[in-house]
């Protein structure tokens, strides 16, 4: 993760503490000085470890989790300060104002930026709510009117370490007491390898409903985040695969699969999550999905990423519904803005487009144990038939 941004982290760290040292360090005894460029020195080595280690992140997670969180009470806040205090002095510059009011917003900002790093990565990513969202459709078959799914996605199980394993338990707990007639899993159950699965196989094989758990695989679930050769890399793929299939999920990989009620039927559709350029494992493959299914047969879309409902539900697939995952609903929401406001049309909630809805959950967990405004959640999807 951090190789693949090291010159910014680098950037983030040096500039900061340059500018501070110019206007106030340097005019201080030279212990002070020693001092201040050893911080400096050690976040950059702490960086460079982090730099090298083979995979996306490094296994256990607790280092880089370390890290970002002393990024967020620390670095940032003093890039925050710098950036504003330059600022303001441009516009006291232009203004002839005697106050420098970037400086003020910048430590005013540098406060907010710790109590979201600090609540963020205790409170907020701690904790998970049940939400309940209806869908109503005259294409509904009759025996599945009133029909209840679970969905939860994104649950990146290698973060929840420590007191964090309760949340996994707990929405476990609430997903059975909602007793289902189907819970879809959207993809993502690991940061970056399997191996993160071991110990919470035991607490999501409890997972069970009516007509079962279905699976599809996220990002995340495939080797691009891992080192290693090509063998080493898809033996860890089919490794990710064979824990769901063990638990007794049915995984979808690019397939579609009937539920019977009576007379009625509803198809669930499957897309694979890769997104890594260059490979054509994995990779959603929408045609592959929906061959063979009959002509207006109600079809729910499993689609990782919400991106491929407007590439490849909406123009071409007849399915009312599709649910996704992968965007974490932002992770953390300010001034009614997200991190994945100007990355996704659709991050969060429902969407309509050409008569067909999107649903896209928060999911979950998340690689980066933080959560700010965008409680982690399991949702309660009922049909209903107009």
């Amino acid at each position: 993760m951090i190789a693949r941004a090291f010159l910014m982290f680098v950037a983030v760290i040096v500039l900061p503490d340059l500018s501070i040292y110019q206007h106030c360090i340097s005019r201080c005894s030279w212990r002070w000085k020693m001092v201040w460029w050893l911080q400096t020195l050690a976040m950059l080595v702490y960086t460079c470890w982090l730099a090298i280690q083979p995979d996306f992140t490094p296994h256990p997670q607790t280092s880089l989790n370390i890290y970002l969180f002393i990024f967020g009470v620390y670095v940032i806040p003093k890039l925050l300060i710098v950036l504003c205090a330059v600022l303001g002095r441009g516009v006291r510059m232009v203004f002839h104002s005697q106050r420098n009011w970037g400086f003020i917003v910048g430590c005013l900002l540098a406060v907010l930026s710790i109590y979201v790093t600090v609540y963020g990565s205790t409170i907020g990513f701690n904790k998970f709510e049940v939400k309940r969202v209806e869908f109503s459709s005259p294409k509904i078959p009759k025996e599945f009117d009133g029909y209840r799914i679970v969905l939860f996605s994104d649950a990146h199980v290698g973060s929840f370490t420590g007191n964090s394993r309760k949340v996994l338990t707990d929405a476990v707990d609430s997903m059975l007491a909602m007793k289902p007639d189907a819970i879809f899993f959207l993809g993502d159950i690991q940061n970056t390898r399997p191996e993160e699965m071991e110990e919470h196989v035991p607490t999501l094989s409890r997972l069970k409903a009516t007509d079962g758990v279905f699976s599809i695989l996220g990002n995340h679930d495939y080797s691009k985040y891992l080192g290693g050769t090509m063998e080493e890399k898809l033996a860890a793929e089919e490794r990710t695969k064979k824990y769901q299939r063990d638990m007794g999920w049915h995984l979808l990989l690019n397939e579609h699969f009937s539920i019977h009620h009576g007379k009625d039927s509803i198809v669930l559709a499957g897309m694979q999550g890769n997104e890594q350029l260059g490979v054509e494992r994995g990779v959603a493959n929408y045609e592959n999905t929906i061959a063979g299914i009959e002509p207006g047969a109600f079809t729910i879309m499993l689609a990782h990423n919400p991106k491929h409902w407007r590439t490849s539900v909406v123009p071409y697939i007849d399915a009312p519904l599709t649910v996704s995952g992968h965007t974490h609903g932002g992770q953390i929401r300010l001034f009614g803005l997200s991190t994945t406001t100007f990355g996704f049309t659709e991050d969060y909630g429902m969407y309509e487009l050409d008569g067909k809805k999107l649903y896209v959950t928060a999911g979950l967990g998340a690689l980066i144990p933080l959560r700010y405004n965008v409680t982690g959640e399991v949702v309660l999807l009922t049909l209903h038939k107009e």
